[in-house]
C-alpha cells in the first residue's frame, strides 16, 4: 500500500529556524525547509547541495556536520522542543549556525504521526506492541528524526545491531525471535532508517533507489556481534531484508544526505566518517 504519511498536506504551522548560514549560501531556504520535507513539497533544485540533514548530538552528529563543513556543503541540524540542550557543546560552539528549530504541532501532526505508526508496524510487534510502546520508544527515538530522512537522496549511519532475540527498544531483553526487526539497527538510529526504508517498502518508491548505509560499530555489549558487517560499511537491500558488506566504503554523499548515528563513537568509526 501507499502509506497516507506521504501524501497528506502539510499542517497549518508557524515555525522558523535560524536564519544565519554557513557562508555558502543565501538561508532564505531555511524559512520553509522543514514544512516542505514534511508534506513531499520539497523542490531539490532550489537548496544549495550539497547538503547534510543531521540532529547536533554527541558522536555520529557532530563528526558528519564537522566534515561536512569541511567540505563546504550546506548543513542543518533538526531540533524539536527541548533538544537544543542535549546537542554537543562541539554542535553549539562551532555548528550552531546550522541549528534548525522544528515546532512541536508539526512533529506531533497527522503526517509524522502516521510515519511513526507504519514504521511501528515493523518494529513493535507481537508481545512488544503493549499499551506503553510509544511511550518506550520516544525514550530511544526522537520523531524530529523523520525530517532528517524524509527525502534524503542517501543516508549514512553509525551504530550498532540488535542482536536477534533482542527487545526493539533498549536490546538487552529477551524476545520472541520473530519480534526483533528485520532492519535491526538499534536506538533511535534504528527508526530513523525505518523511516527512510519505509519510503521504498510503504511509499511506492523505486527500491533500487534505497541508499542506506550502515557502519557496524559493534556499540554496546548486548549488541549483535556479526563478523560479516562489524567494522565495516554495509548496504541495506530493501528486497530481501539483508546487509550487503562493502569491500571499502559506500559513494561519497553528493545531492541531499543524512549523516546520522550513535552518540558514542569507536575511533574506527570516527575514521569511518571522516
Amino acid at each position: 500500500r501507499i502509506s497516507s504519511y506521504l501524501l497528506l498536506p502539510c499542517p497549518c504551522v508557524s515555525i522558523m529556524g535560524h536564519d544565519c548560514c554557513t557562508g555558502r549560501s543565501n538561508a532564505s531556504f531555511r524559512v520553509t525547509l522543514h514544512h516542505d520535507i514534511v508534506d513531499g513539497t520539497l523542490d531539490k533544485n532550489q537548496l544549495p547541495l550539497p547538503m547534510l540533514l543531521s540532529g547536533a548530538c554527541d558522536g555520529a552528529d557532530e563528526t558528519f556536520a564537522e566534515m561536512a563543513i569541511k567540505a563546504t556543503h550546506e548543513v542543518v541540524h533538526f531540533l524539536g522542543p527541548g533538544d537544543e540542550q542535549w546537542a554537543s557543546e562541539k554542535a553549539k560552539t562551532e555548528q550552531a549556525f546550522a541549528f534548525h528549530l522544528v515546532g512541536q504541532s508539526l512533529l506531533d501532526g497527522e503526517i509524522i504521526s502516521e510515519a511513526f505508526l507504519t514504521a511501528s508496524e515493523s518494529r513493535v510487534v507481537g508481545s512488544q506492541r503493549t499499551d506503553d510502546w510509544e511511550h518506550k520508544v520516544a525514550s530511544v527515538a526522537a520523531r524530529r528524526n523523520f525530517l532528517q530522512v524524509r527525502c534524503a537522496d542517501a543516508v549514512y549511519a553509525v551504530g550498532w545491531r540488535l542482536a536477534p532475540g533482542m527487545d526493539p527498544f533498549t536490546g538487552r531483553s529477551q524476545v520472541d525471535s520473530c519480534e526483533s526487526p528485520a532492519l535491526d539497527v538499534g536506538g533511535g538510529t534504528g527508526w530513523a532508517c525505518q523511516w527512510y526504508v519505509d519510503r521504498f517498502t510503504h511509499g511506492g518508491e523505486d527500491a533500487a533507489l534505497c541508499n542506506l548505509y550502515l557502519f557496524d560499530d559493534a556499540g554496546p555489549p548486548w549488541a549483535r556481534k556479526d563478523n560479516h558487517t562489524e567494522g565495516k560499511w554495509s548496504c541495506w537491500n530493501p528486497s530481501n531484508n539483508k546487509w550487503v558488506p562493502f569491500e571499502g566504503c559506500p559513494p561519497p554523499p553528493v545531492g541531499l544526505y543524512a549523516g546520522i548515528g550513535a552518540t558514542r563513537l569507536s575511533d574506527r568509526a570516527r575514521a569511518a566518517i571522516r
